[in-house]
């Protein structure tokens, strides 16, 4: 998972993450490794996520016709 939201990161790809406590976001990632967390940055604000209370992560890649 960590790969795929490095990419993400990198390339400015939205990310859909379901969590544990049952709440989803979607948004533009932007991690913190050393504290172990992520910010997304969707269109009710942002949010600080932990790493261990991602339950899925969906990376949501644009396609050019």
């Amino acid at each position: 998972m960590i790969q795929e939201l490095r990419k993400a990161e990198r390339k400015r790809y939205n990310v859909h993450l379901s969590l544990t406590d049952g709440s989803t976001y979607s948004g533009i990632v932007s991690l913190n490794m050393g504290q172990m967390k992520l910010r997304l940055k969707y269109r009710g604000g942002i949010v600080t996520v932990p790493f261990h209370e991602i339950k899925h992560c969906s990376t949501l890649v644009p396609i050019s016709v």
